[in-house]
């Protein structure tokens, strides 16, 4: 099998490449390229890719493309399944723009002094999306992170900083708050729950950040609804694209 390059995308934080192989396209996060952060653990981002799909493929959440570890031209990282799909449900517009039936997360005022809003649609793909979010921590969600294809099928890519043990949630979709779970997700939290003692899962993360996460669900089962911002962290990541 020969993998051929295909080019980098400059405005990502660490390196990331893209990729072929017998005709299918991923996209390669080497550990090596990771720029070390204060707050997560260096060389452990690739990995926390990986986590994000054991656990979306093992609970059913179905969310995030396949993802594997693996070794690459510049040493072992992720590689992620490309998706050809474009950015759309999120937009930061004017607030008389913002349609009817999308849900209002803020408003601010831009550098040029107008006054805009970040909306995200409602979609249900875009709902699974934030509780996964929830679930694993993500301290980095992005409009551009979501992604849907010609079908409306959405995705959640960009996992490196999910799975802290202290809370870190910042996404741009907090519509839902204070929601409750429908039926299909206290299942999906059950099913997600029971999955967390799989022996790669614990083998991607350390022991604290598996408990923190069995802690993070039985908090949302307990709370029964779409959690608040944390007024101890950001809410909403910088720049939400």
């Amino acid at each position: 099998m020969t993998l051929e390059i295909l080019g980098r995308m400059m405005n990502a934080s660490n390196s990331t490449i893209v990729v072929r192989e017998d005709d299918v396209q991923y996209v390669y996060k080497p550990v090596s390229g990771e720029r070390p952060l204060w707050d997560f653990p260096d060389g452990t981002l690739a990995a926390r890719e990986r986590a994000a799909y054991v656990l979306s493929d093992l609970a059913g959440w179905n969310v995030v493309p396949s993802t594997q570890l693996r070794e690459g031209p510049m040493g072992e990282g992720s590689f992620q399944e490309w998706v050809d799909a474009d950015v759309t449900s999120v937009d930061v517009i004017a607030p008389s723009e913002v349609p009817q039936d999308w849900h209002l997360v803020m408003t601010g005022v831009d550098e040029a002094g107008r006054e805009v809003a970040l909306a995200h649609a409602p979609d249900a793909g875009l709902r699974r999306i934030a509780l996964f979010d929830a679930v694993i921590n993500n301290a980095d969600r992005k409009g551009g992170h979501i992604l849907t294809d010609d079908d409306g099928t959405q995705y959640a890519i960009d996992h490196g900083v999910t799975f802290h043990h202290e809370p870190k949630l910042r996404t741009v979709l907090w519509g839902w708050v204070g929601e409750p779970f429908t039926d299909e997700e206290i299942a999906l939290l059950d099913t997600t729950l029971s999955i967390t003692s799989d022996k790669e899962l614990n083998a991607l993360l350390s022991a604290d950040e598996i408990k923190a996460l069995q802690d993070r669900i039985r908090g949302l089962q307990d709370l029964g609804s779409f959690p608040e911002p944390s007024p101890n962290w950001p809410s909403i990541p910088w720049p939400v694209f």
